[in-house]
């Protein structure tokens, strides 16, 4: 059973009601994971570390461990968490990373009973495609196959949407026919039991393909998707 949030990718204040909606949901007593590597050279983990923690400790959540090697790890080194959170950075980078170290098999296997939470880059790679990331990401990592983990009914994530995106949107959308998720730095989608929910303090927009145009559908927080 998927259990999974994924957020825009806005600051602690943006993403609040998105980010207490995740926490509600964590088992306070066991430690939470946060893999910070799709920010590997960009910024210090120190600071991502110091980032996660004036985030999440405001919430409730005391006990935060950080890795940033994903290699050698397994089902059983994920188990003793209560949940897992990917943050943002490139996209390309982070999935590249996820699937060399074989991560990606693991993290579908955890998510099967667990909770996963991921921010922009974090919430990009459960979409059908990634390459919605190509208008702010550099592909550094030469990167063929755009598939994500394909957790999301089928959509695409579209991360720090604005409208000025929109043809960029429907051109992607045309040539994948893939629909896509458009999360502005305010919204979020929950994921569980087969069902899309809009979160937070902005709506959520839906690109679809209908025939030979796409049509744009607002979704209001608190409402359900249709996938």
């Amino acid at each position: 059973m998927v259990k999974l949030f994924l957020s825009g990718g806005g600051d602690a204040k943006q993403t609040k009601e998105i980010d207490k909606e995740f926490i509600s949901q964590v088992n306070l007593n066991k430690p939470l994971l946060y893999i910070p590597i799709a920010l590997k050279g960009a910024i210090s983990y120190e600071l991502c570390f110091e980032w996660i923690n004036s985030t999440l400790n405001p919430l409730g959540v005391q006990n935060i461990v950080m890795w940033t090697d994903l290699s050698n790890k397994s089902i059983k080194d994920l188990n003793p968490f209560s949940a897992v959170y990917i943050g943002g950075g490139n996209t390309f980078s982070l999935l590249h990373d996820i699937r060399v170290s074989g991560f990606d098999l693991i993290l579908r296997e955890y998510i099967k009973n667990g909770l996963v939470y991921g921010g922009s880059a974090g919430a990009i790679i459960f979409g059908k495609d990634i390459n919605t990331a190509s208008y702010i990401d550099i592909n550094n990592v030469n990167m063929q196959d755009y598939s994500g983990l394909n957790l999301t009914q089928g959509y695409s994530i579209w991360c720090h949407y604005q409208e000025k995106y929109d043809e960029l949107i429907k051109s992607h959308v045309k040539k994948t026919s893939n629909p896509i998720m458009a999360l502005s730095e305010e919204v979020g989608v929950y994921i569980s039991h087969n069902k899309l929910q809009a979160l937070g303090d902005c709506p959520l927009y839906v690109f679809k393909k209908d025939r030979l145009k796409v049509v744009k559908t607002k979704i209001i927080s608190g409402d359900m998707l249709l996938s």
